[in-house]
């Protein structure tokens, strides 16, 4: 997959689950979309990110439907994560398939009800990563329990 499909599988993502913003850790660099809809490539950390012509790219299909979900209560002291039943779970299928879609590392920042920072971060065949303020919980290979298809 080349960076403009990238960049259009980024934008796809974040306007149709209400990320706040989404990444990929590729080859080539840190691909992101933000909440507004601008896609920005980073090859390299000096020169930082500079604006992505993702239009007349095609946007991977990921075999997984996001959903906006309601803001998040994350709670940093004790890690606590609340929402709608299985809300969360579904954030972590969304960055697994994108992670499968680009073939590389999916992140993704979720909105909560203050200004904590909830972000889930996925590799195939790894476990899925959260991150509730700056406390880092590595979830197991088998959560969540149901993939997205290949």
């Amino acid at each position: 997959m080349d960076v403009p499909e990238i960049g259009a599988t980024l934008r796809s993502f974040v306007s149709r689950s209400g990320a706040l913003e989404a990444a990929a850790v590729v080859e080539e660099g840190v691909v992101r979309c933000d909440g507004s809809g601008a896609v920005t490539l980073e090859r390299d950390e000096e020169i930082g990110p500079e604006p992505l012509d993702w239009r007349g790219a095609r946007a991977a299909e990921l075999g997984f439907e996001p959903k906006r979900l309601p803001p998040f209560e994350a709670d940093v002291e004790t890690g606590e994560v609340t929402g709608p039943l299985g809300g969360l779970e579904h954030v972590a299928l969304g960055a697994l398939a994108v992670a499968r879609a680009i073939g590389g590392v999916a992140v993704t920042w979720v909105p909560t009800t203050d200004e904590t920072e909830l972000v889930v971060s996925a590799r195939e065949g790894e476990g899925v990563v959260i991150v509730v303020g700056e406390e880092y919980y590595e979830m197991d290979e088998s959560w969540p329990p149901e993939r997205p298809a290949p």
